[in-house]
């Protein structure tokens, strides 16, 4: 018998790993037929984090039988069979959906624009914080979008699949901060859910230092914010937290040049540009019209897709889990 976390417990588990923790190995359980939830077993288990009235531990099991209905504890049916690989090993008898696995499961619950900002973190950059928002630091992508579509294609006719797939159409893996994501998601997205109809946009995508100006940068790359290679375009995120003090101005200041003189048009974002939805509209015309995208019009139910998807990013009160 063991435990299975999934739903938002998974995704709390997996968001909030940071760069120094090592990630779990496989488990070879193809399907949840020991899974229990067991009310000794689930306040016995070492977890990865506390949990409550207000935060329930999310498990999985196969059917009725696996049902205990414990307080502080949801209980999610889930009996296909799985590929190899889709549980990772947790302490003791505890295991943990696989981000691929946690992604999938959360196409049953989430709308495609929020799935999208879970593929995104899932596969970006940063960890977050405990309590389902913010920033805490640098971190080795999770997974990746082949990695989530390979694993879909390997679970047909379970529940959420063809949102999960056509969320996976708009992610942008490698992205650095929450404010990154909104960036590259209001790029991706199409109006209807948000975006702007701008060009195919990568994340910190590298870019070749000039040979002359590599002693300007000690290295022969960097990487652009994000990136539009089909108008030669980089979009640079100056966060306050980031890029203060003499060096680190310094350091961004040299960094536009270089990434100017390899032929590349920048324009820089700041939280000052974009700290209103207004604002944030305002920033993008310029974007546009410094990299010669012709400027579009939404109408208003796109306009409010655009200013929802804002909000989800700026809200204090939002919460991914």
């Amino acid at each position: 018998m063991g435990l299975y976390l999934g739903h938002e417990s998974a995704l709390r588990y997996w968001l909030t790993k940071r760069g120094d923790e090592c990630l779990p190995d496989c488990s070879s359980d193809t399907s949840l037929a020991n899974a229990t939830a067991n009310r000794s077993e689930i306040f016995s288990s070492a977890l990865p984090f506390d949990f409550s009235e207000m935060r329930p531990l999310h498990l999985l099991v196969s059917g009725k039988n696996g049902r205990r209905h414990t307080r502080r504890v949801k209980e999610h049916l889930f009996s296909p069979v799985m590929p190899p690989g889709a549980f990772r090993v947790l302490a003791g008898t505890a295991k943990v959906a696989s981000p691929e696995l946690t992604y999938l499961l959360m196409a049953q619950c989430r709308d495609v624009r929020e799935l999208a900002v879970i593929g995104c973190y899932l596969c970006g950059g940063f960890s977050i914080s405990d309590e389902g928002m913010g920033y805490t630091g640098v971190r080795d992508p999770i997974t990746t979008p082949a990695e989530i579509a390979t694993f879909l294609d390997r679970m047909p006719g379970v529940y959420g699949l063809n949102k999960a797939r056509r969320a996976l159409r708009y992610i942008v893996p490698n992205t650095a901060s929450p404010i990154e994501t909104l960036l590259a998601l209001t790029s991706s997205l199409p109006p209807m859910l948000g975006g702007r109809m701008m060009p195919e946009v990568a994340a910190n995508q590298r870019i070749v230092v000039p040979k002359k100006l590599q002693n300007l940068m000690s290295a022969d790359e960097l990487f652009g914010d994000l990136y539009y290679a089909s108008v030669k375009g980089d979009i640079e995120y100056d966060s306050y937290d980031y890029h203060t003090g003499r060096y680190r101005l310094d350091h961004t200041s040299t960094r536009r040049n270089v990434i100017e003189a390899a032929g590349i048009k920048v324009v820089s974002a700041t939280w000052g540009q974009i700290k209103t939805f207004e604002l944030y509209r305002d920033f993008w015309w310029l974007v546009e019209n410094n990299f010669g995208i012709r400027h579009k019009t939404y109408s208003e139910r796109q306009l409010e897709a655009q200013e929802a998807l804002y909000n989800m990013f700026v809200d204090p009160k939002f919460r991914l889990f």
